[in-house]
Formats: structure tokens, sequence, C-alpha cells
């Protein structure tokens, strides 16, 4: 018997076997990240979240002229300082993180100075007259006084004079006097005059917790790993850069 050739194609085996290998390939090449085409940048990654534990340590506020220091403790404790001039602040308390930003607070808070009038008599000529009971608050230095008139009127700055007297500028009679607290930023209340008599007056001052820096929630913005407090009151901007990372 006369053997018959038989042919077997191998068409659709070599197909099968090359789609086994080529679709993995595909699928890898789907799914790996294409590099940035000219002109276009990469999708920029979200910073992490400032955590208690990443901006926690010691913090540098010194610029020309001003010395300042901000320790922020991991526990959620801090402690401040500034000098500037004739200014020297501290505080303490405690601080947290809300919406980004830093946020101190002084604890317990801290207790204003303060004026309190311990005599006011009439003067028969029509005159103001201060007297400070407690001496001056600055040695070498005059008590200034705020004049107001009333709460559209700006009010006018006096002197008080070594014998107790205040020069009322153009004559014209204050409704009420704030005697100013020199060097620190602080405004204390108006004493009213009542009628338009004269008035001798005689105060204390009580210095209380002066120099203590009362924050209230104080914000601190994080601008590249920098702590900014803005210090309207003085015409400061703090920018407080880490010194050390384990307080």
């Amino acid at each position: 018997m006369r053997a018959i050739p038989i042919q077997v194609s191998l068409g659709p085996l070599c197909s099968s076997i090359l789609l086994a290998i080529t679709f993995p390939t595909l699928a890898a090449a789907q799914t790996a990240p294409q590099p940035a085409k000219p002109g276009e940048t990469a999708p920029v990654q979200p910073l992490a979240a400032p955590t208690r534990e990443s901006l926690a340590g010691i913090y540098n506020g010194g610029q020309m002229e001003v010395g300042a220091q901000l320790i922020l403790k991991p526990d959620g404790h801090f402690s401040y300082e500034l000098a500037y001039g004739a200014l020297d602040e501290a505080a303490e308390g405690t601080w947290e993180i809300k919406d980004g930003a830093v946020l101190l607070t002084t604890v317990p808070a801290a207790v204003p100075p303060r004026f309190v009038v311990e005599s006011d008599k009439p003067e028969p000529n029509g005159e103001l007259w201060i007297k400070l009971s407690s001496g001056p608050i600055m040695e070498g230095a005059r008590q200034r006084i705020y004049l107001i008139y009333g709460p559209n009127e700006p009010p006018d700055m006096a002197e008080v004079a070594d014998d107790g007297r205040v020069p009322l500028p153009d004559k014209r009679w204050p409704t009420a006097i704030i005697p100013e607290i020199p060097v620190y930023p602080i405004m204390s209340k108006p004493i009213p005059l009542k009628g338009t008599a004269g008035h001798r007056i005689v105060m204390r001052f009580e210095p209380n917790d002066i120099g203590k820096a009362d924050f209230h929630a104080r914000k601190l913005t994080i601008d590249s790993g920098v702590l900014v407090m803005p210090r309207r009151d003085l015409q400061l901007m703090l920018r407080f850069k880490r010194q050390d990372s384990h307080p």
C-alpha cells in the first residue's frame, strides 16, 4: 500500500501561541505610565497635611532689630519670646493645627495692665490735673494721655506736666481720657470725665501681666515650612524658621 502523506495545518495553533504571547505584552503596555509629552507637565502630588509630630521643633524668628523664638512641643504646648526695641514679650500655652495653620493660645490667659482711679475731685479753675500714686511707668518719661471727645472725632495726645497739669489743645474739654501704657501695644479702658468742670484725678497703675503676650487662637500660616505671624500692633511680620526638630 502506498503511503498517503498527511498535511496538518499549524496555522490556528501558531495563532493561539502568538496571541498568548502578544496579549500580556499589549496589556502591560496599556497599563504602564506614559511619559509626559513635550510641553506637558507631570501631575503635582498633593503635599502631606501638617501634623503635630512634623511641626514640633524650635523656630527662630529673628530679623533686623528683632529677636524672637517659638518652641512647639510634641505634647501640644508652646513657649514664645520676643525682644523688639524696649519691648520684651513672652508667653506659654497650648497649640493646635486647624485648616493647615498653627493656632497659639496663652494658658492661663494674661491679665492686662490697668489704671485705677483712686480719687476724682473738682478743680476750681476748670483745668485737668492727673497724678500717678504708683509713680511713673517709665523712668525719665512723662505720662501721656489720649483726650477723647466723641465717637466721630479723632483724639488728641497730651503730656502730663511734672506738676500734674494736662494741657488741653484749643481749650477743648474731653469727655474721657485714656492714659498711655508706654512701649507695649496695649490700650487701657477710657476714664470718663463727667460734666464740664475741672478735675484733679489721682490714679495708680497696676502692671498685672504686662509683657505676657495674650494669644487667643493666634493664627500662624505655614509658608514652605516657615511659620508666619503678622503683628499689626507692632507693625511687624514675624517669620519663624525651623532651627531644631527636637525641642
